[in-house]
């Protein structure tokens, strides 16, 4: 049994998560999805509007991604995700998710 490592070094971002902001992409977009209503649940919400502008992850015993999405008018969200590895067959859910955000914000874990 081989055991294989490998160094990331993060720049930039504090706990771990790459300092470049990633485009939307299908996977990211599913994630974000898959936790809408938690999200307006937290914030005791409803968004017509709910879109993926860009992310960051980090791998940990899973993933977790950091969002900013773009909702109802000009208005913006930071959310936190944690995706489950695949064999806990849990879905991803929602760690944090902060309102009152611009497209421009830093996103802060």
């Amino acid at each position: 049994h081989t055991c294989n490592y490998t160094i990331i070094k993060m720049n930039d971002m504090p706990g771990g998560f790459r300092s470049e902001l990633s485009e939307p992409t299908d996977e990211a977009r599913e994630v974000l999805n898959s936790v809408k209503a938690e999200v307006e649940e937290k914030l005791e919400a409803s968004f017509n509007d709910f879109e993926l502008v860009s992310y960051t992850t980090q791998v940990v015993a899973g993933t977790i991604f950091l969002m900013i999405v773009k909702t109802d008018g000009d208005e913006h969200l930071h959310v936190k995700i944690i995706r489950p590895l695949p064999h806990t067959n849990k879905p991803p859910s929602v760690m944090d998710v902060k309102r009152g955000m611009t497209v421009d914000s830093p996103l802060n874990p």
